[in-house]
């Protein structure tokens, strides 16, 4: 059976020589054959070396920020706490002066007692 006067053996090497149309046509806009193209991908994998590069400086600088606030951390808790020592201290000294206080207030009322007798 023959459509439109070809037979198949005709529409087989028709398709055969528009496959090799279009492998040539693939060939030629390959961009192995562009000149610029080694060009072009050098220069894509310098962008991409600067931008791990500036990635890698990030990270690094958000992590000395991190180290650095934490030490500053730490710091405040040692001033914290060495304040609330000289507090305590202070509080100590002052609650044994008034004691002492007292004390010799009691003993000037004992003495004076004793004196009136």
């Amino acid at each position: 059976m023959q459509v439109k006067g070809t037979s198949f053996n005709d529409r087989q090497e028709n398709s055969a020589k528009a496959k090799l149309e279009l492998l040539k046509r693939a060939r030629e806009k390959s961009p192995m054959n562009d000149p610029n193209f080694a060009q072009r991908q050098a220069e894509k994998a310098a962008a991409a070396a600067i931008r791990e590069k500036e990635r890698a400086e990030r990270k690094a600088a958000k992590e000395a920020e991190k180290a650095r606030l934490e030490a500053e951390r730490i710091e405040n808790e040692r001033i914290a706490a060495e304040e609330a020592a000289a507090a305590a201290a202070a509080a100590q000294a002052e609650a044994e002066r008034l004691a002492a206080r007292q004390a010799i207030e009691e003993a000037k009322a004992k003495l004076a007692q004793f004196k009136k007798r």
